[in-house]
């Protein structure tokens, strides 16, 4: 379902009506499902010139009559629209085309960069985790390699680490003396 994401130039009851809409699956109802279905620039030169047009209520409370649309594209898969709207009927013009593909792009950019980092995030996390477990790991064994005859520094290692990685105030750890 296409989800908008970044409103400018619209009234509150714009963008009222557009959250009334969205999200929705792409269709060719509108600019932004034409252009992410067909993966290039759409352009509707009079939304109420157009039989296919479905957001004729929403062209009036946000006063367009032309638009177009450009997909973002990554890995030749489109992941979202670019919609412009406007007051004139017509076709834009190529410079304004041009410029909207760089943004598309930039766009895409910005996605995936967020993606990118998340992912090397996670991974960090995932190091972090992995090496604060070896440490403890080590540091229970050096105590059990330290105390041959007391098992009490090792418990209280095992639960001082245990909560320490789990991320809990407490940790209890038992030992049955066999009665019952």
């Amino acid at each position: 379902r296409l989800h908008p994401v970044a409103y400018h130039g619209i009234s509150p009851e714009g963008i009222e009506a557009v959250r009334a809409k969205f999200p929705q699956h792409p269709s060719k109802g509108n600019v932004t499902g034409r252009a992410f279905i067909s993966g290039a620039i759409e352009q509707i030169p009079d939304v109420f010139a157009d039989p296919d047009y479905q957001m004729l209520s929403l062209a009036s409370i946000v006063s367009y009559r032309s638009a177009i649309g450009v997909p973002l594209m990554l890995k030749g898969r489109p992941i979202g629209p670019i919609a412009v709207t406007r007051r004139e009927v017509g076709y834009f013009p190529d410079r304004q085309i041009e410029l909207l593909r760089t943004f598309a792009d930039q766009a895409v950019i910005a996605i995936e960069n967020v993606r990118l980092f998340e992912e090397a995030r996670l991974r960090n996390r995932d190091l972090t985790e992995s090496l604060e477990q070896q440490t403890a790991t080590g540091e229970i064994l050096r105590v059990i390699s330290t105390s041959p005859t007391d098992a009490q520094p090792v418990f209280d290692t095992i639960a001082q680490s245990a909560a320490r990685l789990c991320g809990a105030q407490f940790c209890h750890l038992f030992r049955y003396d066999g009665q019952q």
